[in-house]
């Protein structure tokens, strides 16, 4: 017995020698460059910036709905409001508002960039425009932010883009490396038309990037958890998603004389049992060089865990499944979105419908989806339909690479003491359709917690907005 509890006491001794030793070992892995100078700008950047909040380059699924006149409006105002943009820079258009400008470098042999953000907007709810402080259309400045659709999602980035390039061609810069700009205009509805026949265009033209950034991460103050300190999120990989519908058929008939199965009580029973049995949980190795970015920034037991996910993975697992945004991040997530029953109250249906979308972690694959819905729900009478082509992304970026080191450098140049960190993007954006092209594919707009993104009040800070312009300068003349 006395030699059995031995052996325990030594197996636990070289357990807590490696895991102090891997601890002391996790080196941080931040970047701490001369601080940078923002560029002294007037408040004329601000005002174009107001004027493109009030064209309502909106996109809605239903095409007849979309105005066309908004599009080419704010295109001519994008060429008036940056003229050396649009002189020096040969433009293309592409399916009629898809913009790319092409700034030629020095270097021809070099590979480019492809810096890119997005003209469309997403409609505002009816229900909810009295909820607006100001006009949602109206770029109406208000305690320091601007108000208004598209701000965040994605004007900011597409203006202070512009801004940034036209003072460095009133400056006669010339970049090394060739550098494109994509502008697509149908993000919220795919992008099919505008990213993607872009990205199409590019690959047959053998096109190759060297890195292309998009919209995705942000600057956050001390959100993330465990960490107590500002840190910039850039997104290596996003998550792909699928929809399916769900269907199910089962006479119907009087209220008052119900069978012991209705169409409505089968289907809510299987959304049910989504709901509650969810894709496991996984440190995929996205996740994996998060934490191993922002581990070392953390408090002693913190960074013990971080140190020793082989360890400490059921732990990190749980914490991350209590909040939606970790819970996102760690799994495959399952939503019901629709749910179509019944035409009279006194009347059991005999057709249920329901729309379950997954956002679906890199690598899972339609028929993953499907196999997880056809376990979970074990019921052969319910029908299950893909929706659409969905989404697939398997593009992760090389976080050691020369460009993810760059990006790095020049956001740590704007923030003092910030923790940079590679993650997951949680939505889709245009970005992925140049996947095939490069893998270093990165998602970052360099503003701090903008707020109200997609919903009521979506604003930004006027001084967020101005160090966007001198972050893209940088950049820029860096490459």
């Amino acid at each position: 017995m006395k030699f059995f509890l031995k052996i325990i006491g030594a197996v636990f001794l070289l357990l807590v020698f490696i895991v102090l030793f891997k601890t002391f070992t996790f080196k941080s892995k931040q970047v701490y460059p001369p601080q940078a100078k923002e560029l002294i700008l007037d408040d004329s950047c601000v005002q174009r910036f107001q004027k493109a909040i009030q064209y309502k380059t909106i996109s809605y699924d239903n095409a007849s709905l979309i105005d066309s006149a908004a599009f080419e409006g704010f295109q001519v105002f994008l060429a008036e409001s940056y003229p050396l943009v649009f002189t020096k820079m040969e433009l293309e258009k592409v399916n009629t508002f898809g913009l790319i400008l092409h700034w030629k470098g020095k270097l021809q042999n070099s590979k480019p960039v492809v810096l890119m953000a997005h003209q469309d907007v997403v409609p505002i709810e009816e229900a909810t425009k009295d909820k607006w402080t100001v006009n949602p259309f109206s770029g109406e400045i208000k305690d320091g932010y601007i108000y208004g659709r598209g701000v965040i999602d994605d004007k900011g980035s597409l203006i202070a883009l512009l801004e940034s390039a036209e003072i460095l061609l009133q400056q006669g810069f010339v970049p090394q490396s060739d550098i494109y700009f994509v502008f697509g205009h149908d993000e919220e509805i795919s992008g099919l038309k505008g990213a993607k026949a872009i990205a199409t265009l590019f690959k047959e033209r053998k096109i190759e990037p060297a890195f292309v950034l998009d919209e995705g991460g942000i600057i956050t103050e001390f959100k993330v958890p465990g960490l107590n300190k500002n840190a910039a999120v850039v997104g290596i990989a996003e998550k792909g998603y699928q929809t399916i519908e769900l269907k199910i058929n089962i006479p119907g008939g009087h209220s008052s004389m119900p069978e012991d199965k209705t169409a409505i009580d089968e289907l809510a029973k299987a959304v049910v049992k989504l709901k509650e049995n969810p894709f496991k949980a996984e440190l995929s190795q996205t996740v994996q060089n998060f934490l191993s970015y922002i581990g070392p920034e953390m408090p002693f037991v913190s960074k013990m865990a971080m140190a020793n996910q082989w360890l400490f993975a059921p732990m990190i697992k749980s914490t991350y499944s209590k909040s939606g945004a970790g819970n996102a991040t760690i799994r495959t997530t399952t939503a019901t979105t629709i749910f179509n029953a019944g035409l009279k109250e006194n009347l059991i249906p005999g057709e249920a419908q329901a729309t379950v979308n997954f956002r679906a972690l890199p690598g899972v694959t339609r028929e993953d989806v499907i196999a997880h819905v056809k376990k979970v729900i074990e019921n052969d009478s319910i029908k299950i339909t893909p929706i659409g082509l969905g989404n697939e992304p398997k593009q992760v970026a090389n976080v050691d690479s020369e460009e993810f080191k760059k990006l790095q450098k020049t956001i740590s140049a704007f923030k003092k003491d910030i923790v940079v960190a590679p993650y997951l993007v949680l939505g889709a954006t245009d970005g992925r359709y140049f996947g095939d092209l490069t893998t270093q594919v990165f998602r970052f707009i360099p503003f701090t917690d903008p707020e109200g993104f997609h919903g009521v009040n979506e604003r930004i800070k006027v001084s967020e907005f101005k160090k966007g312009i001198s972050f893209y300068y940088e950049l820029m003349k860096g490459i």
